[in-house]
């Protein structure tokens, strides 16, 4: 009977349930956000989230058997349809990077964590008169997302691709060790593997 329902009168349970809900979620994290830029709270606690993301990278590193690393983002928060069965079995790694860090207005510079989305970002900036090269047309997606995923194709005839707006990386590798890379300093290999390995890496932070 239910199956019946969900497949054949699936609107009353998106009108009744989906939409409503999904319309508190977005104006709480919607004030959330806003709360957290405005009392500059996100870059006091970026380190320290890190160094967590950093600790179970390097317990993973120390068992014996290892399984292949993921992100422990949910499945209902990507924008896939396709369920994710591989995080069943894989290590999840939590990342609790969502934030905005800062705005440096002088270098014309925005600086964000890797589950930032576009939404964040242009909600931000539009007020002082600014936008991103390279904006996504998707509100959902995140900046670290894009990054992996070469911008899902949005482009610059100009600019690129959405990870070539990106100032430098901070990348958190395989073996736990954190790095800070830009196209000029004695990482900028890394800048250019990270682009195309999807996911081999954690972005932990970027200026845009």
């Amino acid at each position: 009977m239910l199956g019946y329902l969900l497949t054949h009168h699936r609107w009353i349970f998106v009108c009744l349930l989906l939409l409503p809900v999904s319309a508190v979620y977005k104006v709480f994290f919607y004030v959330r956000n806003k709360i957290v830029f405005w009392l500059a709270s996100a870059p006091k606690l970026h380190t320290k989230r890190v160094r967590e993301i950093q600790r179970q990278i390097r317990q993973w590193g120390s068992r014996e058997t290892k399984r292949f690393m993921c992100t422990g983002r949910p499945g209902w928060l990507t924008m896939c349809i396709k369920v994710g069965r591989y995080k069943e079995t894989y290590q999840k790694i939590d990342i609790n990077l969502h934030d905005v860090l800062n705005i440096d207005e002088t270098r014309q510079v925005v600086r964000v964590e890797p589950l930032v989305t576009m939404g964040q970002v242009t909600s931000l900036l539009n007020p002082l008169g600014w936008t991103l090269p390279v904006v996504p047309e998707l509100d959902d997606l995140t900046v670290g997302g894009l990054i992996m995923g070469c911008g899902i194709e949005t482009s610059s005839h100009k600019y690129g691709l959405f990870q070539h707006v990106c100032v430098s990386f901070e990348l958190v590798l395989a073996d736990g060790s954190l790095v800070w890379c830009s196209k000029v300093n004695s990482f900028a290999c890394i800048v250019f593997k990270a682009l195309k390995v999807l996911g081999s890496v954690l972005v932990t932070k970027m200026p845009l």
